[in-house]
């Protein structure tokens, strides 16, 4: 007698699937977090950027402290006009201190051979903001109204032209200045009275290379790290993008701002109440003579006319203010 074998059972498989309802609150947890996560990880990009731009100036400050001390301790111009007698293409200081090796990277030149018109900026430039802009723009090189104006995030190629940097096809853009003033009155070292002397000269009356006063070996325009005796208060370096920039005129929109073409570029902008457009501060990085490098908001400095002759905030513009108390 055969045995019926039972019927195998027949299991029917359904495949697991989202339903519209699961899937739109999926992706709205998705969009909760990436509108928590974004404004976090860009606070975090532009604190890196802060970082590598005070690193940037401790490496120009370095560079300058070697320059000076194999200058038999003279300080560099900041910058001279093309047509003088010494230097017929101009002097520019970023220039100099990659030309002489201070940085060994010839590719931070814009020009790559003489008579190049067009300018390729490197990917990587220790003369460079992070938080700077590349292009040419109007107005470049000459500052701007209040310290985050966005001509103050601008590049300086002092000479760019022919004859200039381009004659040369060689030249380094900077967006960072040294601590200067041209060859005004109160600049010089024969000035007597209120006098406001930098550490660096603009000798924008050189041009012509004629007469003795103006002249680059003028002791009215020699400096010098012996006049230097507070190097950790001392500026040196600061972010700008004009290398006149300061000792100006106070703001249009800010008035009573007369260190208006100081570059602001880091963290977020202050409220600036009572001002016509609040926001016109933020921070700023500085460098010192002593190589050190420290973050500063800009809106502390931002009465010079009254303040700049005394120390403000543990930080001295011109070398005979040194002797200031506290």
């Amino acid at each position: 007698m055969s045995v019926e074998q039972p019927t195998p059972t027949r299991r029917v498989h359904r495949l697991a699937a989202f339903t519209l309802v699961e899937l739109l609150v999926v992706i709205g947890i998705i969009a909760v977090l990436i509108s928590i996560l974004l404004p976090a990880l860009s606070r975090a990009r532009r604190q890196a950027y802060t970082v590598q731009c005070a690193s940037n100036m401790r490496q120009i400050a370095t560079a300058l402290i070697m320059y000076t001390q194999d200058s038999k301790g003279h300080f560099p111009p900041a910058a001279v006009p093309t047509g003088n007698v010494v230097y017929p293409n101009g002097w520019w200081w970023p220039t100099e201190l990659v030309r002489r090796k201070y940085f060994n990277n010839p590719g931070l030149s814009v020009y790559q051979k003489v008579g190049q018109t067009n300018k390729v900026f490197p990917n990587s430039n220790p003369f460079r903001c992070p938080e700077g802009i590349d292009q040419d723009v109007a107005g470049k090189g000459n500052g701007d109204d209040y310290p985050v104006g966005n001509l103050n995030n601008c590049y300086q190629l002092s000479n760019d032209g022919s004859p200039g940097a381009q004659a040369e096809g060689f030249g380094v853009p900077s967006w960072y200045q040294l601590n200067c003033r041209n060859q005004s009155a109160t600049n010089a070292n024969s000035a007597t009275g209120t006098i406001r002397r930098t550490p660096f000269v603009y000798f924008n009356n050189a041009g012509s290379g004629g007469t003795a006063v103006n002249a680059l070996d003028h002791p009215d325009w020699q400096r010098s790290m012996g006049q230097i005796r507070k190097s950790a208060e001392m500026l040196m370096v600061v972010e700008a993008a004009s290398n006149n920039w300061f000792d100006q005129t106070d703001s249009t929109t800010y008035p009573g701002n007369f260190l208006r073409r100081l570059g602001a570029r880091h963290g977020k902008r202050t409220a600036d109440s009572g001002m016509k457009f609040p926001g016109g501060n933020a921070f700023t990085n500085m460098a010192f003579f002593d190589g050190h490098v420290a973050l500063y908001e800009s809106k502390i400095f931002e009465n010079p006319k009254d303040k700049m002759d005394d120390q403000v905030r543990d930080v001295i513009f011109y070398i005979n203010k040194q002797k200031v108390l506290k």
